[in-house]
């Protein structure tokens, strides 16, 4: 699903902006990285681990679509 729509993982429309993209990108990235969560408990930090990885993999899609 992600790869079929990377937009909707940043909570964008496909028109968006690259600046909106970017703002989104930040946004997220800074709630779930998982260094937010030092001091948590395992599974959270994973699933913190988990959630920045599909931003970032979003993120990239988004930039490779974008150079095409």
């Amino acid at each position: 699903m992600l790869e079929d729509n990377p937009y909707g993982m940043l909570e964008l429309s496909s028109d968006a902006s690259d600046a909106e993209v970017e703002r989104a990108y930040r946004r997220l990235i800074s709630q779930y990285h998982p260094d937010r969560l030092a001091g948590a408990a395992p599974e959270l930090q994973q699933q913190a681990e988990e959630k920045a990885s599909e931003i970032n993999t979003a993120y990239d899609r988004i930039k490779q679509l974008r150079k095409k």
